[in-house]
Parts: C-alpha cells; sequence; structure tokens
C-alpha cells in the first residue's frame, strides 16, 4: 500500500482551491474513516460538501473551525452524507458562525424544519445563556435542480444531475481568475454526461463504491459482509448507482483530467489494487483517498 501523509497537499505550492477529502467512508461505519464531507477552499472560503457521519470532528482535525462554514451544499440525502447536520448547524453557530446558506435537492428544507423542531428548546436554552439569535434563526435554503449555478466574486459552481438511488448532483467549482477546475461526481453510476461535465478539469473527486477488497483489521469488530467482494447479485444492483476504479478511470480518461482522486470506499479497500485498476485506463494522477486527504489546483 501506497504511504502518504493524508493531510498532506497532493501538488502542494500556492492553493487557487483546496479540496480536502474530511472522511472517505460509504454508509458502513469503521474507526479509520468519517462519512462523506469535503471541504472546497477558493480565495479563503470554505464551502462544505455534504456533512456525514463525523464531519464537525474532521473539521476540528484538520484546523478548520466549524463557525467558518457559511456555505453548505448537499448532493443528496442519504445519511452517510447528512447525518451530522444538526450537529454542524449548532456547533458552527455557537462557534460564532453569523449565517449559513444550504443548497440541495428535494428535502434539503426538511433537515433545516428539523432542526427547529427538534432543537428548539436547545437553541432556545443557549439564547438565553447568550449566543444571538443571528447565525442559526436565519439560516436559509436553496432548492439546487438541474442547472442550478451559484457565482461569487471569486467561484463559479455548477451542477449536473448524476445516476444515483435518489435525486443527486454533482459540483464544479471553477475559481474565476485562473479557471482552476474541480469537480465532485458525488454517488452515481457511469452515464454519458459526467465526462463532459468534468471535461478538462485540474481535478475530478469521484465516488467509487465497488472496489477491490485488501486486508481486515486484526483486533477490534469485523464486518464479516464486507471481508470479500460483493457477491455478483449485489454487484449488478450497485453498478446502478456506483462506479468500479475501471469506471471511474474511464470517466477521466474521457475527461482529460490531470488528476482523480476516488472515495466512497467499501470498509477494507485495497488501495493499491485500486489504484493499478485504474492506471490500466487512465495515464493521469490517481489516488485512492485517506480521510483528510487534499489536492490543491
Amino acid at each position: 500500500m501506497t504511504i502518504y501523509d493524508p493531510r498532506t497537499d497532493l501538488h502542494g505550492g500556492a492553493a487557487v482551491v483546496k479540496t480536502t477529502l474530511l472522511g472517505t467512508a460509504n454508509p458502513i461505519p469503521t474507526l479509520d474513516r468519517a462519512g462523506n464531507a469535503i471541504v472546497v477552499e477558493v480565495a479563503g472560503e470554505p464551502y462544505l460538501v455534504d456533512c456525514g457521519p463525523r464531519t464537525v470532528y474532521e473539521l476540528l482535525r484538520n484546523e478548520i473551525d466549524p463557525g467558518d462554514v457559511e456555505n453548505l451544499l448537499f448532493t443528496h440525502h442519504h445519511m452517510d452524507h447528512n447525518l451530522s447536520f444538526f450537529h454542524l448547524a449548532i456547533v458552527g453557530w455557537t462557534a460564532g458562525r453569523e449565517s449559513l446558506e444550504i443548497y440541495g435537492p428535494t428535502g434539503t428544507d426538511d433537515l433545516v424544519d428539523g432542526l427547529y423542531s427538534l432543537w428548539e428548546e436547545d437553541i432556545a436554552y443557549r439564547q438565553e445563556a447568550g449566543y444571538p439569535a443571528e447565525g442559526i434563526e436565519n439560516i436559509a435554503t436553496t432548492r439546487v435542480s438541474e442547472g442550478f449555478e451559484l457565482e461569487t466574486d471569486e467561484v463559479h459552481i455548477e451542477t449536473l444531475p448524476v445516476q444515483h438511488s435518489i435525486e443527486t448532483y454533482g459540483y464544479k467549482f471553477t475559481e474565476k481568475s485562473t479557471g482552476a477546475t474541480t469537480v465532485l461526481s458525488s454517488d452515481t453510476a457511469k452515464f454519458d454526461g459526467l465526462s463532459d461535465f468534468a471535461a478538462g478539469a485540474n481535478a475530478l473527486v469521484m465516488t467509487c463504491g465497488i472496489v477491490p477488497v485488501g486486508e481486515t483489521p486484526e483486533e477490534g469488530f469485523v464486518w464479516e459482509r464486507y471481508t470479500e467482494p460483493y457477491e455478483e447479485e449485489r454487484r449488478s444492483v450497485l453498478l446502478n448507482y456506483h462506479v468500479t476504479p475501471t469506471q471511474a478511470g474511464e470517466i477521466a480518461a474521457d475527461a482529460g483530467v490531470d488528476t482523480l482522486v476516488l472515495t466512497h470506499f467499501t470498509p477494507y479497500p485495497d488501495r493499491d489494487a485500486i489504484e493499478a485498476e485504474v492506471a490500466e485506463v487512465f495515464d493521469g494522477e490517481v489516488v485512492a483517498a485517506r480521510d483528510g486527504c487534499t489536492v490543491s489546483v
């Protein structure tokens, strides 16, 4: 297995668009990986994409202040992508956040409604203890749909509906002064249009849910079901919603990206085998990510 510091910038130098993978797991939890969450930093502004299990702790581990996260984008509403939302909403507020803009597909409003319903008394208690209403009572939501775009002075964010089991979107971040581009696929099967969306990107972060299995821990709890590759029947079903390393490499090759970063692995991924499989169809840089992996373009 290739050993590298997961918190070392893959490219080094001054970051124009810096992407940090806070968590790289699929819905099955293990102690060494958190749920899906990615921070894309542009001109010093952090955009959090998804908020899976343990996100707040991984922000702290990567020295990102939860109170600095004022833009949260959801790709879709599976639990491994949104379970820490309530934690982030309250902790970010108590850390000093003054506003929060949330973007996402159908169901995003329900998260905010749930926050105000389930934690109404908790929020009131904290306000009584001195935390201002600003930052928690003014959370705004924007519905993402096909063709949605978000633009600031520094960044242009585009969306693409992808092929998953529920409504799901990929995001493209382009830094406007340089054109530096990073694309996040989210959970998806291989389909026509994804390569076009990622065409010419500096980096493509691609979820890869069907991967070779590596060694299991010698101690502690082990998910026995995931110590072997998926049986053929289950694999054929999952191919409707996820990609293999070969498919991810084909998408990256067709798109002509510089770097392919793979994530969203089953509990015991064989990263060497994943990277080798991709290398058969893609000649750019490829990384089977660990939590804390960063790439700058």
